[in-house]
């Protein structure tokens, strides 16, 4: 039987650029027949660091601060305001 070569599982998958996306999606009943839908998804990639972690976490409350302010905008468009 052919020796099978022992590798850093971990090394190969980062070094071949494989990733991991994960997604996960509310939507709150604001009442009157309306309703608002918060979708927030990440693409890691193997085994994060914890540097690695801290700066999408980061990223994402700056992504949130930009599409808050944008929505509020798009929001008094359709008003008409």
């Amino acid at each position: 039987m052919p020796k099978i070569a022992e590798t850093d599982t971990k090394k190969v998958l980062r070094d071949a650029g494989c990733t991991v996306y994960y997604e996960k999606s509310l939507t709150k009943n604001l009442g009157n027949y309306e309703s608002a839908k918060v979708t927030v998804g990440v693409t890691l990639p193997i085994e994060p660091t914890r540097e690695e972690i801290a700066l999408v976490k980061t990223t994402i409350e700056k992504a949130d601060t930009i599409i808050t302010e944008e929505l509020e905008v798009q929001l008094k468009e359709l008003d008409g305001k």
